[in-house]
């Protein structure tokens, strides 16, 4: 294939993806995509709880939460037993819930999970997830809609559950909403501080022209 048509498959790959990358201020990879459950800014890497209450205190975020995704993931109840599902964060700040609740409540302990709605589990179902050889236990209290940008999602789990089913080595992806979309840019300057380094930074389709 000649160079140009090289350069000419390479950007209709990424047209393809629906995320663009964008000029890089400070050295790691950024770029657009049409981010759920109302975040401004999603960062990737790998987080520990104090550093998450620190991006959550700059002057620019409204909410920072942990907001990562599980695959491979083991439920069982005493009536079903689901293999190699997918599973998400239960995010507590209103401004960045996936989904919406259908009945029940919002998470409060680690002993807590949520339902999506329609994929098997049920409100008050008492359930073991596990995953890589590591469990936790907890009831079902809340049912939820199915998750924007996550439809095969079957539960959601606190931050603290979803971190010891995978390790215990802090959370992988951080969700921001800000409090004005002019602030992406020092947003992302401010977290480097506090981060020590470069996380990949994804922004919502909706700051295009305020980054």
């Amino acid at each position: 294939m000649s160079r140009r048509g090289m350069a000419g498959a390479a950007g209709f790959a990424v047209a393809a993806m629906g995320a663009f990358v964008v000029l890089d201020h400070f050295g790691g990879s950024e770029r657009f995509a049409d981010l759920p459950g109302g975040a401004d800014v999603r960062l990737v890497g790998r987080f520990t709880p104090q550093q998450v209450e620190r991006l959550a205190a700059l002057p620019e975020a409204e909410a920072v939460e942990c907001d990562d995704t599980l695959y491979d993931v083991g439920i069982a109840s005493g009536r079903l037993q689901l293999d190699q599902v997918t599973v998400l964060t239960a995010v507590h700040s209103a401004g960045l819930q996936r989904a919406a609740f259908v009945r029940g409540r919002a998470v409060q302990s680690d002993a807590e999970l949520l339902a999506v709605d329609g994929r098997g589990l049920k409100l008050g179902d008492r359930v073991t997830v596990t995953r890589g050889g590591r469990g936790v236990a907890g009831s079902v209290v809340g049912v939820v809609a199915r998750p924007a940008g996550q439809p095969d999602a079957v539960a959601l789990l606190p931050a603290g559950a979803v971190a010891r089913l995978d390790g215990g080595g802090g959370c992988r992806e951080v969700a921001v909403q800000l409090r004005r979309r002019s602030q992406a840019t020092a947003f992302q300057r401010a977290a480097k501080g506090v981060l020590g380094g470069d996380p990949d930074v994804t922004y919502d389709e909706s700051l295009r022209g305020h980054v």
